[in-house]
């Protein structure tokens, strides 16, 4: 009975990881196209730089596979992140943000796969730099846009950094091999984030403005690439100085201009 609820649970936790991408996903996009619908050509945007510090978390899950096993420890628990962002208004009560966030990781991490004929153990000091790209609606708590609640999803890429350890493989078959100073960054990279937070825009004049940028992300799939799972979330505070300009929306770009009725089909 044991065995059987839990291979329930570990049913429903995938099930879980696969469609909540997906339901996020379309919500942000019906906000957006909800958005595109009433969004002029000209609407006032923001853009500028953030930077901060996180605490960091990183996880190894277990596998459904008994042959497969991943640990991870001594996670730097504090990093470095800088962002650029740029935040449209485009509608009465939502706007839209984009953002590009540099963060750094750094943790050890163990990963093996073995069975009765063959098998693998690897071992590694991570570090690696992470570029963001985040997608954030953002829904108004005011109507001077001074504070809002923002959610999104961020997708990240590895642009740097090193994972040196010791890889080690045997099988039945053949003389086993051992490496003591391993390269295995490949195995480390790309990994999708949900990311939930607050914004506060402090007015410093006419067009300028500091903000306050409270976040937290979870991470939605595995940052090791290889046999095991590894996810990463953290929290943090970025502050930044962004410029409020007026001209041609970013949205604009995505919208479609309306037919014109007196035109004659083409074919």
């Amino acid at each position: 009975m044991y065995r059987i609820n839990a291979e329930c649970d570990d049913l429903a936790a995938v099930l879980i990881c696969l469609t909540l991408p997906f339901f996020l996903m379309r919500t942000i996009i019906a906000l957006i196209i909800s958005g595109l619908v009433a969004a002029p050509a000209c609407a006032k945007f923001d853009y500028g730089l953030s930077a901060g510090g996180v605490l960091v978390q990183m996880r190894a899950f277990e596998s459904n596979d008994p042959h497969v096993s991943t640990w991870v420890n001594d996670v730097g628990r504090t990093a470095f992140s800088a962002s650029a962002i740029y935040r449209e208004c485009y509608s009465d009560f939502v706007d839209l943000g984009f953002d590009l966030t540099l963060t750094h990781q750094s943790f050890n991490a163990g990963y093996s796969d073995g069975g009765l004929g063959s098998g693998s153990n690897r071992s590694a000091h991570v570090e690696i730099d992470q570029l963001y790209i985040g997608v954030k609606p953002e829904v108004r708590m005011d109507a001077k846009r001074s504070a809002v609640v923002r959610f999104g999803l961020l997708a990240g890429m590895k642009v740097g950094g090193s994972a040196r350890g010791s890889s080690s493989s045997w099988s039945v078959a053949g003389p086993g091999s051992r490496n003591e100073d391993a390269d295995l960054i490949r195995d480390f990279g790309s990994d999708l984030r949900f990311a939930f937070g607050f914004g506060f825009r402090i007015p410093a004049g006419g067009q300028w403005a500091v903000t306050v940028d409270p976040e937290a992300t979870i991470g939605l799939t595995s940052m090791l690439h290889a046999d095991g799972t590894i996810r990463g979330s953290d929290i943090g505070l970025r502050v930044g100085l962004s410029r409020r300009s007026k001209g041609r929306a970013l949205t604009s770009l995505f919208k479609v201009p309306p037919r014109d009725p007196g035109a004659a089909v083409e074919w």
